[in-house]
């Protein structure tokens, strides 16, 4: 039997001057587990009211027993309403979520945030983009480089955008043993692939670790966006130490203390919706962007043991008598 999933979340304005991702992952009244992240739209007091909106009600609608794909429609729904007030037109959200439900799992999206599946060997993607760009490439419909710079970010389907939306569910899929489900917005893998992220996570000290050194990995890269994941690790997936060096760890303060490590939460709920960015906007390293350290092994004390002084003089002198004779 496996492992009662261990949780953790992370979520990070960046370089935005506002936060617009929602981020949970929690054990539900019936046992169940949901992971989730939304990547609002429409701009502050928008989008960051689009995905807290949709993941309140997808949760909502999970404990009423309302089955995977119908609870995002509920969620579209309720952000389809709210949408229609003064100053949120035209909002909407990302949702991607994964339900596990004993030894199995169900992922469930709409948009571009990504659900993944990792172990020690490898990575899969679980979920579909449902952007401009990826559509063409899946239908075999090169276009050109210009109109794909345009039309990067452009959503072929969101939640809350229209009244009545398409809901990709994946699976049911085995629970296994020492696997782990990252559940990201595309702020994180804009500039992090899928074998990348595999390497950073299996570098990290858990999956807090983990789920901290992925955003800021992400944020040290370059990301322009709000950078958000989710993490369900089943057993201990085998983590990788580089020669020299220790695992990833976290910095999480503006003053952390030079061997500090963080502790896992041994919480069934975490969740996290914003940290807000510097006024300017620009996201401090030891604020609202602490960046991932690598540690190197240092040599203890730095002269000659006096050991191999006493054997270097009985060397030297017994060549000397050699020489002699």
């Amino acid at each position: 039997m496996a492992h009662e999933p261990r949780l953790a979340v992370e979520s990070l304005a960046g370089r935005r001057d506002y936060q617009e991702d929602s981020v949970l992952a929690q054990a539900l009244s019936d046992g169940r587990v949901l992971v989730a992240v939304a990547d609002g739209m429409g701009g502050h007091a928008a989008g960051e009211v689009a995905s807290a909106l949709a993941l309140e009600t997808l949760v909502s609608a999970l404990e009423d027993g309302v089955e995977l794909d119908e609870s995002f429609q509920r969620a579209n729904a309720e952000v389809n309403e709210k949408a229609r007030e003064p100053g949120k037109k035209g909002m909407g959200t990302t949702l991607v979520a994964a339900l596990i439900d004993g030894e199995e799992y169900l992922v469930a999206n709409v948009g571009d945030s990504r659900a993944y599946v990792l172990s020690g060997n490898g990575i899969r993607q679980l979920s579909l983009d449902h952007s401009f760009a990826a559509e063409a490439e899946r239908h075999g419909q090169p276009i050109a480089e210009e109109m794909a710079i345009r039309y990067k970010d452009a959503l072929t389907r969101s939640i809350g955008t229209e009244e009545q939306v398409e809901v990709d569910v994946f699976g049911p899929f085995p629970v296994k043993e020492d696997t782990a489900l990252v559940i990201c917005s595309d702020g994180l893998y804009k500039v992090m692939e899928a074998e990348p992220l595999r390497r950073v996570f299996v570098q990290s000290s858990g999956p807090r670790g983990a789920a901290q050194a992925l955003v800021t990995t992400a944020f040290d890269d370059g990301s322009d966006d709000n950078i958000s994941v989710a993490i369900a690790e089943f057993g201990e997936v085998p983590r990788v130490v580089t020669q020299g060096t220790m695992p990833i760890d976290f910095v999480p303060g503006p003053h952390p203390e030079p061997d500090s490590t963080p502790e896992e939460s041994d919480s069934d709920q975490t969740s996290a919706h914003e940290h807000e960015p510097d006024a300017d906007g620009g996201g401090s390293e030891t604020e609202t962007a602490p960046a991932a350290r690598l540690e190197h092994a240092a040599a203890n004390g730095g002269g000659v043991p006096m050991g191999a002084i006493v054997a270097a003089v009985v060397a030297i002198g017994a060549l000397i008598v050699f020489f002699a004779f």
